[in-house]
């Protein structure tokens, strides 16, 4: 009974794909369809978890973990890896590319204490990273997360102000000497664009002792938050607006693209999918084959619907919307590393290809 209904709080959190994704999504989809009341206009997938190398470096100085102090320590002091290291670049690569991070100090205590160290953020994608230190006898290990986590809109967690996409949560570093200090990278991808200048709240909840679907036991039971300013770190995006021309086979019929977005963390597309009927949407699994033409001739496996392929797109949504009589579908596909658009020549959708390259990034 108790296998049971760790099963049924595992879907229940607005059908969220964990986010060690391994190769179920269609057995999670299929019990998804079954068993609940899904929501009929999104969904949502992870092609695969992001595996990061703890690598430490050893500190000089003295933490004291206490209710009531904050470690004087800087960040860069303490551990080696930055978000810049978890997107697979330097610091020389990623002003090029157009990436930045913003430095954050929000600070939560109770039972873990939990310091805000960077943001990274575009109009579709957040990226957090968070340093944890647990009560002395904790040791983080890698594969451990939490039960529950996400953003929301607001100063503190509002269930109802949800940021809804496919979210991750992953241990970037282990304190080489302090196993009870770790730093945790928590990112999303999503179709709701949060506004800069809007207070966002980064959430936890119950730290576990191993991975998600490993039916980990409860190792920290509690509520964390975290909350800072949006503010967009990264402007560089190449849009595309389609033509009537623009079309790629959907589902047996064709769809008509609207809009391509691209970034150095993400992808977009808006497609009018009037042809498709609502059952169909709702019952099939509408992704495709999508391909990067780079500048040096080589093709890129964005995402497919194969997952024997290697893919930049590591997680993502797929919403539907109705606007002025017509159906449209909105694709957002997160990268698990950053790439130059500016080397982006143009993208195979279903075979199609739309050249970007003389669009130019902003």
């Amino acid at each position: 009974m108790a296998e049971f209904d760790r099963e049924i709080k595992r879907l229940s959190k607005e059908f969220q794909v964990p986010e060690t994704y391994h190769k179920k999504v269609d057995e999670i989809l299929e019990t998804i369809q079954e068993d609940c009341v899904a929501p009929p206009k999104k969904k949502s997938f992870v092609k695969a978890a992001i595996v990061v190398a703890v690598l430490c470096l050893a500190i000089t100085g003295f933490f004291l973990f206490s209710g009531s102090e904050v470690a004087e320590a800087s960040f860069l002091d303490t551990f080696k890896q930055t978000i810049l290291d978890f997107f697979g670049m330097g610091e020389e690569e990623s002003q090029k590319i157009g990436i930045e991070s913003k430095k954050g100090d929000a600070v939560s205590k109770w039972d873990l204490m939990m310091e805000l160290q960077e943001v990274v953020m575009d109009t579709q994608n957040i990226y957090t990273v968070v340093k944890i230190t647990a009560p002395p006898g904790v040791e983080f290990r890698k594969g451990m997360t939490f039960d529950y986590f996400g953003f929301c809109e607001g100063t503190n967690y509002n269930q109802s102000a949800l940021v809804s996409g496919a979210r991750d949560c992953t241990l970037l570093e282990v304190m080489e000497d302090k196993k009870n200090i770790a730093t945790f990278v928590v990112n999303i991808a999503t179709d709701q664009q949060v506004e800069e200048g809007k207070e966002v709240t980064v959430f936890f909840k119950d730290l576990l002792e191993g991975s998600y679907q490993d039916n980990s036991e409860v190792l920290i039971e509690g509520m964390w938050s975290l909350s800072f300013t949006a503010s967009y770190t990264n402007l560089k995006e190449i849009t595309v607006k389609g033509t009537d021309d623009m079309q790629y086979p959907f589902a047996d019929k064709t769809a008509q693209i609207k809009k391509i977005k691209l970034l150095p963390l993400g992808l977009t597309i808006v497609s009018d999918v009037s042809e498709i009927d609502e059952d169909t949407r709702n019952t099939t699994d509408t992704r495709c084959v999508i391909r990067l033409k780079m500048a040096d001739g080589s093709e890129i496996v964005a995402d497919s619907p194969d997952l024997k392929d290697d893919c930049l797109v590591n997680g993502g949504s797929i919403g539907w919307y109705d606007e002025n009589g017509r159906h449209y579908q909105k694709y957002v596909g997160q990268f698990r590393k950053a790439i130059d658009i500016n080397q982006v020549m143009g993208i195979y959708i279903a075979g199609y290809y739309v050249p970007v390259k003389n669009y130019g990034g902003q």
